[in-house]
């Protein structure tokens, strides 16, 4: 029998509310009587939150928690994402000219080799000069005709092509809130003034109006505070500083252009002089920010750069500028206490991982808490591959740098001329000038970007094998061209069947897109 009776979770927002919903739904779902579950979060304004892509992740979680997908279109100003679109990584030039996509479908074999090798295979022949994502995948076909992944009739959370979402952080918070109310979890609202710790680890939490809340389980949501873990009980933060120098986001909220205007499907990502700033659609407003370090810019100088992305679109919010502590806590499960979201650790959001790092964290820890509950060997094992997992992120997200050949400012200087590689990545990309990507080079994979995910930004940023790839004397460039003719065909049937997306999202009941344009 599971030790956790009881659970607290401090802190709200899409992480603790999803936390909320997860484990009342899975660590419930056996009892005879309801698992009980507290949230206690301070009183919060209403207003824009802050937009949020997701991974494709998201949508098997919320169809376990039995959501229905069109609560999302309705409650969350949501679109889908078919993936993210980098500009000027690879030398800083004009999107034209400088750009590659890294959509969320994988490359299909075919023929016994991947369609990545039989690319390759074209490409040092002289016979395709095509970019790799638009070689070998569909999804990408509709990132400029701004299409959805999903067809006018696909069921809920289902579709010809992986997809994720753009979204409002706060109001998914709110959906997932009412959902776990409903379904039972209890909410508290004040501040946590103090901390009780106890045998177990934490015995109680105690709230400005003298309040105590007591569990036999802990969740500290409470961001880069920390103020369970961290603070109560002293465990010390891994900081990836020292290889990823952003530290600091502006963003602000944008009206859409144009009245009944076309509604992007991907997230755009634009390299800039001392870091990158995103653009993605939601259904009422486009959502701008510039993560940047602030050793290279000045928080003016980065809203100045911020403001040149609008296009003279009129500004829904004044910018809001907050800190990035990149890097993790030493352990995230510590005593009768598991951290999730931004206190127990946070990446650069590039590869839209902020919500899937609460995902998977969720699920990691109901993997090992049952049946043997709160027990070492479980911890120590969760807390293990939480290390070895943030390690593998990191190295994904430091190769984006580290690859490109942009040298025109001292931030780009700082990540590819001073990158610091660890021994792990120095490995894997010393063997990809020698071969492409291959699930078996990935020998500790535990994220969720595999190689053809490598493939992409191998490609995009040109970091080909420099001396092709031993396959080709093996691989004929007939069948390889067949291969490429056959991804063709299946692109061109994507096109004449997707809908774009503001035509998806009308089509759906209840969503009223905003026709506000400035």
């Amino acid at each position: 029998m599971s030790e956790i009776q009881s659970i607290v979770i401090v802190g709200g927002g899409a992480a603790g509310w999803l936390a909320a919903c997860y484990l009342q739904r899975t660590l419930g779902a056996a009892r005879q009587t309801p698992l009980p579950v507290t949230l206690v979060e301070p009183p919060r304004m209403a207003g824009l939150g802050d937009e949020l892509a997701t991974l494709p992740t998201l949508r098997h979680t919320l169809q376990a928690l039995g959501l229905p997908e069109r609560t999302l279109f309705t409650a969350a100003d949501a679109t889908l994402s078919n993936g993210v679109r980098f500009n000027g990584w690879r030398r800083g030039g004009r999107a034209a000219e400088d750009s590659y996509d890294h959509p969320f479908d994988i490359p299909a074999p075919f023929h016994g080799f991947a369609a990545t090798a039989h690319w390759l295979n074209l490409l040092q022949r002289g016979l395709t000069q095509q970019p790799m994502a638009q070689a070998c995948t569909v999804q990408t076909a509709l990132f400029d005709g701004d299409q959805c992944p999903k067809l006018m009739d696909s069921p809920d959370y289902q579709a010809p092509v992986s997809y994720g979402y753009h979204l409002d952080a706060a109001r998914l918070a709110m959906l997932l809130q009412q959902t776990a109310l409903t379904r039972g979890v209890h909410r508290v609202q004040g501040e946590v003034a103090k901390v009780h710790r106890g045998e177990a680890g934490i015995e109680s939490v105690e709230l400005a109006d003298g309040q105590r809340l007591s569990a036999s389980f802990f969740i500290d949501c409470t961001g880069s505070r920390s103020l369970l873990l961290q603070q109560a009980l002293g465990v010390p933060w891994v900081s990836y500083a020292d290889a990823l120098p952003c530290d600091r986001i502006v963003s602000r909220p944008l009206a859409h252009a144009q009245r009944h205007g076309a509604l992007r499907s991907f997230t755009a990502v634009t390299a800039q002089a001392a870091g990158w700033t995103w653009e993605m659609d939601l259904q009422s407003r486009r959502g701008t920010g510039y993560v940047y370090a602030s050793r290279f810019s000045s928080d003016d100088e980065a809203a100045h750069t911020l403001l040149g992305l609008g296009g003279g679109r009129k500004a829904l919010a004044e910018p809001t500028v907050r800190e990035l502590r990149v890097g993790h806590a030493a352990r995230a499960w510590e005593g009768n206490c598991l951290t999730l979201g931004a206190a127990s650790g946070f990446i650069e959001p590039l590869e839209s991982t902020s919500l899937y790092l609460v995902e998977w964290m969720l699920q990691l820890f109901v993997d090992h808490v049952a049946p043997a509950g709160n027990g070492e060997g479980c911890r120590g094992r969760v807390n293990r591959v939480f290390n070895d997992f943030h390690e593998e992120l990191r190295d994904f997200i430091v190769a984006h740098y580290a690859l490109s050949q942009r040298r025109d400012t001292p931030f780009w200087r700082a990540c590819t001329e001073e990158a610091r590689l660890s021994p792990r990545l120095a490995e894997l990309l010393m063997l990809w000038d020698s071969k492409v990507p291959t699930p078996t080079d990935l020998d500790r994979r535990l994220s969720l970007f595999g190689a053809a995910n490598w493939s992409y930004l191998l490609a995009g940023l040109h970091r080909l094998p420099s001396h092709g790839i031993g396959l080709s004397a093996h691989i004929s460039p007939e069948v390889s061209l067949q291969a490429m003719e056959h991804v063709r065909g299946i692109r061109r049937m994507a096109l004449e069947q997707s809908p774009t997306m503001r035509d998806y999202l009308l089509s759906q009941d209840g969503v009223v897109i905003s026709t506000a344009a400035h």
